[in-house]
């Protein structure tokens, strides 16, 4: 609950979603990844997003990765999370449900690290 509440928060205000978790960091990492984000990935299919969080790459893509990449609205990525979805968290192979990985780690990595949230691609 918490953590939909969060992503909620951001898909509404990006700069009220991370001033949260700058304000707050030792209450709101461990909702917005570890150990939270385990339980958000297998949920992931039933978690509605307003705002879609990350690009989808398959093997159907093979020779147009490039031209993938490229359908992303930012520009000036600077940091790409990538899974493949296996082995999330001792969890096993969740697929496209592991996107909460990405999506928790670039959190952190801007909340921490100041990585601009529109620098980043999970």
């Amino acid at each position: 609950l918490k953590y939909s509440y969060l992503q909620t928060l951001q898909d509404g205000s990006e700069a009220v979603y991370y001033g949260c978790l700058v304000a707050h960091t030792k209450e709101c990492m461990p909702l917005v990844y570890t150990p939270t984000v385990g339980q958000a990935c297998i949920d992931w299919h039933r978690i509605h997003r307003h705002t879609p969080r990350g690009i989808y790459i398959s093997s159907e893509d093979a020779g147009h990765v490039e031209e993938a990449l490229s359908n992303w609205p930012e520009k000036d990525v600077e940091v790409i999370v990538v899974t493949d979805g296996e082995r999330i968290l001792g969890l096993g192979d969740l697929g496209t449900n592991g996107m909460g990985i990405p999506v928790g780690k670039l959190a952190l990595y801007t909340a921490c690290g100041g990585i601009p949230p529109r620098a980043c691609l999970p």
